[in-house]
């Protein structure tokens, strides 16, 4: 073999070598193929894995979840709790976790202390009422009155004392008090006002008490825009025939510039009214009805009996009307 195996060499040695380099190239490629194919995993570790893949895709797709590591301190894990909730929680309006509950009542709370630091105690603004400054009231009188000279007028304790006839309506009682009172210092007045309606013929009524002022409960009230409408009596018999002065008996001694004031008790103002017209007029004098029309501006007409009395029909032949408007607010004197 060796003999012809050198004859083919001299004769063909390019044969020889090619042959010779195939064999060399299909040793060294089986070596490869063995060395990769061992680091490889077996069948029964094939097989594991095989299966584990088969479980892992049998079992149902969860949410992630974040686990809690319970030996961490309380904070971490309160915020790791609030990390894992779902997003539709998280997302809530006016949902908050009790860390952050906490944080804004405390940020309130400072905000409101520092909103009250902030604010004075008393307003520097002056106070308006009726489209006056609020004054105080010996700032805004005319003339400062005696209390002990306002001798005309009362609470109207005395109640209903006369007869419900010649234009006097039912007017005492609960249903009818106010917390106005009326002050006319140059006619002596001090007294309490009460409710009256209009007559049966569509009149303005006065009160069933003399010792008080009807204010016409469908005319303006005190301090408001319009024509405030009062009534008192000058004098009166009783419906146990006594005769005596009633509420406005001096009234004709009020004249233009004087001061008339209505008290509200209520809210402890005092609207001041300066006079501007002071008349005795003739009630079925078709100019009289003037005085009882309403008004823009505020306005107090307070009317009562004047002129000669007729003792048959109980009535008086004219009538005393002053008219004040307004020209201050005021609060008592400290």
């Amino acid at each position: 073999m060796l003999t012809q195996l050198r004859d083919l060499w001299a004769r063909r040695p390019v044969v020889i070598l090619l042959t010779v380099a195939v064999l060399v190239f299909g040793l060294t490629l089986l070596i490869l193929l063995v060395a990769i194919g061992g680091s490889g995993p077996t069948e029964p570790e094939i097989v594991a894995l095989s299966e584990t893949q088969q479980q892992q895709s049998e079992q149902p797709r969860h949410e992630t979840v974040v686990k809690v590591d319970t030996q961490v301190d309380q904070d971490q894990s309160d915020q790791t709790v609030q990390d894992s909730q779902p997003s539709d929680q998280q997302d809530k309006p006016g949902v908050a976790p009790p860390d952050a509950a906490e944080q804004q009542e405390a940020t309130a709370q400072q905000q409101s202390d520092a909103a009250q630091q902030s604010v004075p105690e008393e307003s520097d603004e002056p106070a308006m009422v009726a489209g006056f400054m609020v004054r105080a009231l010996s700032s805004v009188l005319e003339d400062e009155y005696d209390e002990d000279l306002l001798r005309h007028g009362s609470d109207g304790s005395e109640g209903g004392i006369l007869p419900i006839d010649n234009g006097v309506v039912r007017s005492s009682g609960p249903e009818h008090e106010t917390s106005w009172e009326l002050i006319v210092p140059s006619a002596g007045i001090r007294s309490a006002v009460v409710r009256v309606a209009k007559t049966p013929n569509g009149a303005m009524g006065s009160p069933d008490n003399p010792h008080v002022i009807g204010w016409l409960d469908s005319s303006a009230e005190p301090g408001e825009s319009g024509n405030t409408l009062l009534a008192g009596h000058r004098d009166f018999e009783d419906i146990a025939g006594n005769v005596g002065t009633g509420v406005c008996w001096e009234l004709i001694n009020t004249d233009v510039g004087d001061q008339m004031l209505v008290r509200d008790n209520e809210h402890g103002i005092y609207y001041v009214y300066s006079v501007i017209e002071a008349e005795t007029i003739d009630p079925y004098d078709p100019d009289a009805a003037r005085f009882l029309k309403d008004t823009s501006e505020p306005v107090v007409t307070l009317i009562t009996c004047e002129g000669s009395f007729n003792a048959e029909t109980h009535q008086y032949s004219h009538r005393r009307v002053v008219v004040g408007v307004l020209s201050a607010v005021a609060t008592p004197d400290a």
